[in-house]
């Protein structure tokens, strides 16, 4: 089971228009703020009004909590999808297929921490219902088909609001950690003129089965958030359309896990058999060793050291986000690790790109962005202090992620994120904390235009992503990474945000009083919000808010 492209494909092509789910359901926290029916946020209403218009086929009820193994909206997902299709039409070919869908229903109910909650599941719903029939084998398939192919919906923000299942052209696009393809979704009221129209020619795509299934049931429902399929490399006639099922910043084996308990398949795609491993997952498990300066991968006898050093950063970052420590205990203790790394093996670091690195950047970026609001009103110089540091741990997450993209495009989403809040980080520092100049206001059109110019003629992605980084990093003076990065010897080690070398102890500070660091953090908040912008275009097919 497979979708093929029936032609050539460049970069960034929209694959087909947008489509209907076949069922969908908020998470519990949103249905009270938009609308069950599209996913829009609400107006201000009374709480019982939980629809933008009148449009509904699923009756409202509160299923039992099976959390971890169900949720609320799995459930409530199922109920809607039974509503939707007859039951004889979706019983014909049960259990095997669900609306023309995969349901994965023996590989669940023999797996004994899901069959006891999806049977219990299944006679609420049939209760619901009240369905006459002996067994509840339809109401298993229903949630079996939703467990297997639903797909968490965001909107615009990145906030997961809720799950969907689509039809055969969306649900048989099978995954790869190195897929061509990348997917996003339309939300907007039923009847709304928002929806985009495809006035150009698509490509021809054909979903393939070797038992040739074909689905009646594309699109059953006719609102709910739609999806949109768009190409992120270019795909050859005849080659396989893939799509991403999970967070492709993890190294393999956590990969593997993820898709075995999440949808029960090993996934065998190039960068997952690759051996030696792919670039991109040596970096990310990878450490330095400072007594040769090189990057090492998989070396065993320093598994153990490195266990400790992530088991001590991932206990920080829980601590963290569940407040049992304050966000100042959490940077020293991830930044102890990162910079001294642990007491048996001092020579040891994990590599700028390990992925637990990446998340303890993130975790450090907001930790200082709280403590610099807890210090705005006692001290205004420790608020700018904790809040330039952050827009530190920003700026070289951001840059982290150019390397990962200039390895593996599929990685574009995820940086298009770095990159945006890298930018909105610095923005807000230029603004928020800088005195006005001496002539009492400051010109805020702070723009390169050499690199709009090469954006609006539309160059070779790669050319475009190399002059934005050229301008923003290696023609701007050294002085604005070592100002960012002043009282944090972390940082202070690389020689910029995007060039992990490492300085070495003889290295003089360049900082010169000279340069405006105002306008130079604007500047490079430019560039940063360029650089997300075309991302977000290569994956979205629309442009941001960012630049504006």
């Amino acid at each position: 089971m497979e979708t093929i492209s029936a032609e050539d494909v460049g970069i960034g092509v929209d694959l087909f228009p947008a489509l209907s789910p076949l069922t969908f359901s908020l998470y519990d926290s949103f249905l009270s703020s938009h609308c069950s029916s599209c996913f829009s946020l609400l107006p201000p209403t009374p709480p019982h009004h939980l629809y933008c218009s009148l449009v509904d086929d699923s009756p409202t009820v509160s299923p039992p909590d099976l959390s971890p193994i169900l949720s609320t909206s799995d459930i409530r997902a199922a109920l809607r999808l039974l509503n939707s299709i007859s039951s004889s039409s979706a019983a014909a070919s049960l259990p095997h297929r669900f609306g023309g869908l995969l349901t994965n229903h023996h590989r669940l109910m023999a797996d004994s921490s899901f069959s006891v909650a999806i049977r219990r599941a299944a006679s609420f719903i049939s209760a619901v219902l009240r369905s006459d029939r002996k067994d509840t084998v339809l109401e298993e398939a229903a949630i079996c088909s939703v467990l297997t192919n639903a797909v968490e919906v965001q909107d615009r923000a990145g906030v997961a609001l809720g799950i969907a299942v689509y039809g055969s052209r969306f649900s048989w696009i099978n995954h790869s950690c190195s897929p061509n393809a990348c997917y996003r979704f339309v939300i907007s009221p039923p009847h709304s003129t928002t929806t985009p129209s495809f006035q150009e020619t698509l490509p021809r795509i054909t979903n393939t089965d070797k038992e040739h299934f074909s689905s009646n049931y594309e699109g059953t429902v006719r609102y709910g958030p739609k999806v949109i399929v768009r190409s992120i490399k270019g795909i050859k006639s005849g080659e396989e359309i893939t799509v991403s099922y999970i967070d492709l910043l993890q190294p393999t084996g956590l990969r593997q896990s993820d898709l075995w308990s999440k949808s029960r398949f090993i996934c065998n795609c190039g960068r997952c058999a690759a051996s030696p491993p792919a670039y991109v997952d040596s970096i990310l498990e990878g450490v330095v060793a400072l007594e040769h300066d090189i990057t090492t991968v998989g070396h065993h006898d320093r598994a153990a050291t490195v266990g400790k050093m992530t088991n001590h950063i991932k206990e920080a970052i829980d601590d963290f986000l569940s407040d049992d420590i304050d966000p100042a205990t959490c940077c020293e203790k991830i930044e102890g690790v990162l910079h001294h790394g642990i007491l048996d093996s001092s020579s040891l670091r994990l590599h700028p790109s390990h992925h637990v690195a990446l998340h303890a950047y993130i975790t450090l970026a907001s930790a200082y962005r709280i403590r610099s609001i807890d210090s705005e009103t006692d001290d205004v110089g420790r608020a700018f202090e904790m809040s330039r540091i952050g827009a530190a741990y920003s700026l070289f997450l951001a840059g982290v992620s150019h390397h990962l993209v200039s390895a593996e495009l599929s990685f574009a989403i995820s940086a298009a994120n770095f990159w945006t809040r890298a930018g909105e980080c610095l923005l807000e520092l230029a603004s928020k904390f800088f005195m006005k100049s001496s002539s009492g206001e400051y010109d805020d059109d702070v723009k390169c235009r050499k690199c709009l110019m090469l954006v609006e003629n539309h160059g070779e992605i790669k050319e475009n992503f190399n002059q934005i980084l050229k301008c923003a990093v290696t023609d701007s003076s050294q002085a604005t990474w070592s100002f960012l990065t002043r009282g944090c010897p972390f940082l202070q080690n690389f020689k910029s945000s995007i060039d992990f070398s490492l300085k070495g102890t003889n290295c003089k500070r360049e900082e010169s009083k000279s340069v405006d660091q105002r306008v130079s953090i604007l500047l490079l908040s430019f560039h940063c919000l360029l650089y997300a912008d075309l991302l977000t275009d290569l994956c979205y097919g629309r442009k941001s808010h960012s630049v504006s």
